[in-house]
């Protein structure tokens, strides 16, 4: 039922032969088991690459979670730290292509704290916040939430570009992620096996099917920080749009 849920959900926004492929992963934050993994990809049938877990896309805005997350866990308070919404560009190196940063819609907030940026999705902010912790603590961060997929350029650097989502991520990288946050910081192995059942009808319980494999990677404090400013998000920022109509809580 959940799978043909999701399905349904992507065929309903994207109907149309020349759509582009979708993918959505739920897992359940208690667990990590996987609820449903469905890909569409328009115009094709049996298509056997798992767009799900084996494609990698820019994950963009959704990465900026990760680098509030590595701020909050070094101590900033985001709402009391602000930064200068405008655009910049960033050269280090004379010989190099400047990195000009900008907002999606051209328009600015001047000085404004994280928690605020943050529910405009404010690139310019981001990217500066990025630079002050190093991409490497921002990558690190997102591995220890969840994120499998190499965040390293082809030179095998991590490039500030990280913490506006420039990596290549799966869905069920960002997907467990995500559920770290929503366990309060507990990391559970995605599960996509529940149980096996051997030919002559006896469950297999020596490879250990179906158990929970969970640690917690950061403090609860932290993923509640992060958590509260995404609710907000939901309700006065870019998430509106996704914005459940009854009462439960949604980030």
């Amino acid at each position: 039922r959940f799978q043909q849920q999701a399905r349904n959900a992507i065929l309903r926004t994207l109907p149309y032969r020349d759509d582009p492929a979708a993918a959505i992963v739920s897992i359940n934050p208690a667990n990590g088991a996987i609820r449903a993994m469905a890909a569409v990809t328009p115009g094709k049938r049996g298509n056997q690459f798992n767009l799900a877990s084996q494609a990698r896309r820019q994950a963009g805005s959704t990465f900026k979670t990760f680098v509030l997350a590595a701020a909050v866990a070094e101590g900033v308070d985001p709402d009391s730290t602000s930064y200068v919404s405008q655009p910049f560009t960033y050269q280090p190196d004379p010989l190099s292509e400047p990195w000009e940063v900008t907002t999606y819609s051209h328009e600015y907030l001047g000085t404004v704290p994280i928690s605020r940026a943050t529910l405009s999705s404010d690139n310019t902010v981001f990217a500066q916040l990025t630079l002050d912790l190093g991409p490497d603590k921002v990558a690190a961060m997102a591995h220890r939430l969840g994120v499998r997929s190499n965040l390293k350029t082809k030179e095998g650097v991590y490039v500030p570009s990280l913490g506006l989502g420039s990596a290549g991520v799966s869905p069920l990288d960002m997907a467990s992620a995500y559920a770290t946050l929503a366990a309060g910081g507990v990391y559970s192995e995605p599960m996509a096996i529940r149980k096996v059942v051997l030919p002559d009808g006896t469950v297999d319980t020596d490879a250990g099917w179906g158990k929970a494999e969970r640690r917690r990677v950061i403090a609860d404090w932290v993923a509640d920080e992060v958590t509260e400013i995404l609710e907000d998000n939901m309700t006065q920022g870019t998430g509106t749009g996704a914005s459940l109509f009854f009462n439960r809580p949604a980030a």
